[in-house]
């Protein structure tokens, strides 16, 4: 695992006791699942089995757990839903999986995901985040966000996942509600106590860099098609970063993970682990020893009913750095970062705050509903921008049949000049969006010049457009610079 100069000593024993004492420990692996597995126990999964009836009923027929929930609440309206009382309706978890001891900077977050149910239409999304993605620390300096939860856990012991998901919370501006977090060697252990998952590996790969005891390397490999997994291959899965056919890269396995997730889930909810009581008791000894969450006992009670009425509407985003991916590649002082493509991090915050819209969803939302004809000037200082440009909006739908140069440069912001008369005001607002961009706030006034008009912008400058079917004339400034990768070439 690449430490990128930083080594933090995993928690010592005295600081293991200290925050267990104020955790409690969940079970799944990146789920919201462990929870209840945890707090219903052997004894009830039986009770629930023999009588015909459901674990939740159970938990609730226990003596004193009535009269527990009305003190809690005072009128006993405690219920099933009090954690999905949130604003918005969604619950937010941050999964954050470290190597722990034995591992190479073993308070690393290898795995980062960021997930929201939405407790209304019962949806559940993942948002997993690139652990080379650069986090800013101030005065212009970066580190790769993989190394957060390390500092954090440094400077507080014991509370490193907590002060990661407050860090992350700010960075991309959606509330976190709770967080989880766990090591390799729980992850597999939970796999094996759950009797392995099955999943659907959609590429075949080999791995000839996986790492092995004492700084060494083996090789591994995973065939296409339908696989049951145990937990140790189970976490090379998850883990491999340098295999072949299009997996070696950290968003191919940021996939893998979400693709495990799910199996994971399915394994959970499936009556053949539910119902039985030695699962079930191996499954609370393995999480009590390697995950650790500040989920309590009655939120775990609550996300419960939450949990198993989740439907197939499961939504996995992976923020990449392809061409039409949010992110871009960069060098900082020898390491390499991955930036925002919109330095003001608006896209990915966008995505992190409606992570239950689709990447293809996405894309349908920006396309025109009508035949849209724009004719793009670049008012940059960046050569060749506004072709680049142009190719991005046709890719859309839109129509560009000409480019070209606005008469001055160094434009800060771009500006839509609408030649419509307010005659397509949806689409003025997706061309906003889209561009990052403003509005003229006043009609411009055209000039008949021959066979071809000139409008005065602004600035009083006078530009001809050479279409006579421009319906919007776009005049491009930085803030449009995160429409396509501005630190990239030859795109």
């Amino acid at each position: 695992m690449d430490t990128d100069g930083v080594y933090v000593n995993f928690l010592d024993a005295s600081s293991d006791q200290k925050a267990h004492k104020k955790t409690v420990f969940i079970a799944v692996f990146f789920a919201l699942f462990v929870g209840f597995l945890a707090t219903l126990g052997a004894a009830i999964s039986y009770r629930a089995t023999t009588r015909g009836t459901s674990i939740f009923a159970e938990f609730g027929r226990l003596p004193g757990i009535a009269e527990i929930r009305e003190f809690a609440s005072g009128d006993g309206s405690i219920g099933i839903n009090a954690l999905a009382k949130t604003p918005d309706d969604r619950i937010n978890i941050l999964f954050l999986g470290i190597g722990g001891e034995g591992h190479d900077g073993p308070n690393l977050t290898d795995t980062i995901i960021l997930s929201s149910l939405d407790t209304k239409t019962n949806r559940f999304a993942m948002l997993s985040i690139p652990r080379d993605l650069a986090y800013p620390v101030g005065n212009s300096q970066f580190r790769k966000i993989n190394t957060v939860h390390a500092y954090n856990e440094q400077s507080s012991p014991g509370e490193g996942a907590k002060k990661t998901a407050e860090d992350l919370s700010k960075l991309f501006a959606v509330r976190i509600d709770h967080v989880i977090r766990v090591d390799f060697n729980g992850f597999a252990k939970f796999i094996n106590a759950l009797g392995g998952i099955d999943i659907v590996i959609e590429r075949s790969f080999t791995d000839n860099s996986y790492p092995a005891p004492n700084f060494k390397y083996r090789t591994i490999s995973f065939e296409k098609g339908p696989a049951h997994l145990n937990g140790e291959q189970a976490l090379e899965f998850v883990r491999s970063r340098h295999g072949n056919n299009g997996e070696g890269s950290d968003f191919a396995r940021s996939r893998r993970q979400q693709i495990v997730i799910h199996a994971v889930r399915d394994k959970l909810l499936s009556l053949g682990t539910l119902s039985n009581p030695k699962k079930m008791s191996e499954l609370y000894s393995v999480i009590s020893s390697n995950i650790q969450s500040d989920l309590s006992i009655w939120d775990m009670i609550t996300l419960a009913p939450q949990i198993t009425a989740i439907n197939d509407q499961t939504t996995m985003r992976v923020l990449t750095d392809s061409p039409d991916g949010e992110l871009v590649p960069a060098n900082v002082d020898g390491a390499y970062m991955l930036f925002p493509r919109k330095p003001d991090w608006s896209e990915i915050r966008s995505i992190a705050s409606n992570p239950f819209i689709t990447k293809e969803q996405e894309k349908e939302e920006l396309k025109p509903v009508v035949e849209v004809f724009l004719e793009i000037k670049n008012g940059t200082n960046y050569e060749g921008y506004a072709a680049r440009v142009s190719q991005k909006m046709k890719s859309l739908g839109y129509q560009v049949p000409d480019i070209g140069n606005a008469k001055h440069r160094g434009y800060e912001r771009s500006i839509i000049y609408d030649l419509t008369n307010g005659k397509f005001p949806e689409e003025l607002v997706r061309l906003k969006k889209i561009l990052d961009a403003d509005i003229a706030s006043a009609n411009p006034v055209e000039q008949n010049n021959s066979d071809k008009r000139s409008i005065t912008t602004e600035d009083m400058a006078i530009e001809t457009l050479t279409s006579p079917k421009t319906q919007f004339l776009i005049i491009l400034g930085d803030s449009s610079l995160g429409l396509i990768q501005p630190y990239a070439t030859g795109q």
